[in-house]
């Protein structure tokens, strides 16, 4: 089984901490969907007849486009690949698109699953990250969905904001709960280069938040959610009855997937291919026929990395029998040998045959993946 990932590059106004490529100029959004119905077209080969599974739309925002766009995308998908019947289809949106009228129109598209940019409930928190919706419009937007027939929700919350107290975010993952949605994302802030807090930060605008506000802010969260019957079943993934992201655990357990649009990545299990970061640039490799990627040929210790990286962040863990099988000799033994030391300090755990982060690990599991990793001297 595979998936697809779908980039829609244009946004109305860009977020403080974005890095995801993006563009405000809407002018060329049919030259846009043009394009993206032929690469779609053209790239049917690469997948070995294998199911699609799995379809994101994500960005960007693409709840900017109208409902007939996207079934537009979607009708050059199924036309054109092996689509499992029961296929997820997820679109991201902001809360400020989802009116009811929309909401009512997109519950008749194949779209089945619904991911929500909240990010927080508290105004000042959305103002800062520069969102254009403010607390009640979030809160609508998933009843509103929710009325629409749209039962597969996901929303997104941020933490580690600056200035962002506990109890503020303690408001903020109650006011999730309530919502009863049946999927919640929830984010420790980065700051990215290239973006404004990134900026902010580095000209002494605004301070990162201590580490250990953060850590009890994710304590905070790993208890509510659990308490009140997700699973933490990835680092910043909460699910309620086994309703993972079909699109995040094809990354995250190694399945194919095919990447459309400006600045999205595929992978084959063997390539990794990356779309150009440039809707101009994009549209006109298709206007003169000349290549609009970039592709890698993964070595063996690019694999067992990217084995390392994505499994460690799951609750499945990595395989003591996966590494043995894929990756004996160096990359097995340099594995073994670091793992002991956090498994002695008790941020790692050797559990039914996998390596699994524990609660101290998972607040620290960049450093932890960062050992495990093995890089040439």
């Amino acid at each position: 089984m595979a998936g697809i990932y779908i980039h829609i590059p244009f946004c109305k106004t860009k977020c403080h901490y974005c890095d995801f490529y993006k563009s405000t100029d809407f002018a060329s959004r049919p030259d846009f969907l043009s394009a993206l119905k032929i690469e779609i077209q053209s790239r049917t080969n690469e997948l070995s007849d294998e199911k699609i599974e799995s379809i994101y739309f994500g960005g960007g925002t693409p709840s900017v486009l109208k409902v007939s766009e996207i079934s537009a995308i979607l009708d050059q998908i199924f036309n054109n690949y092996p689509v499992a019947e029961d296929v997820e289809i997820t679109m991201e949106c902001n809360p400020d698109d989802l009116s009811a009228a929309f909401l009512s129109e997109l519950r008749k598209s194949p779209v089945n699953r619904l991911s929500i940019g909240t990010q927080s409930f508290n105004d000042q928190d959305l103002k800062s990250m520069n969102r254009r919706h403010n607390g009640n419009q979030a809160i609508t937007a998933v009843k509103l969905a929710q009325e629409s027939g749209f039962s597969n929700i996901s929303i997104d919350l941020i933490y580690g904001l600056p200035n962002q107290m506990l109890e503020q975010w303690k408001l903020n993952v109650e006011q999730a709960i309530q919502l009863n949605v049946s999927h919640i994302s929830a984010y420790h802030l980065t700051y990215h280069e290239g973006t404004v807090f990134y900026d902010y930060l580095k000209t002494g605008k605004i301070k990162e938040l201590p580490d250990e506000l953060s850590f009890d802010q994710f304590k905070l969260l790993k208890a509510a959610l659990e308490n009140a019957g997700f699973e933490h079943y990835e680092i910043s993934n909460f699910a309620k009855s086994g309703l993972y992201s079909r699109h995040n655990r094809a990354y995250w357990q190694r399945k194919s997937y095919l990447g459309f649009g400006p600045s999205a990545h595929s992978f084959d299990l063997k390539t990794r291919r990356w779309n150009v970061s440039s809707l101009r640039k994009y549209l006109q490799a298709f206007e003169l026929n000349t290549p609009y990627w970039e592709n890698e040929i993964l070595t063996e210790q690019d694999k067992y990395n990217d084995y390392v990286i994505t499994s460690l962040r799951t609750i499945w863990g990595i395989s003591d029998q996966y590494l043995e099988d894929h990756f004996q000799g160096r990359f097995h033994d340099h594995f073994k040998q670091e793992a002991k030391k956090f498994i002695a300090s008790h941020h790692l755990a050797f559990d039914d045959g996998s390596y699994k982060l524990n609660r101290e690990g998972l607040f620290i599991s960049d450093k932890i993946m960062e050992q495990l990793l093995y890089v040439e001297d």
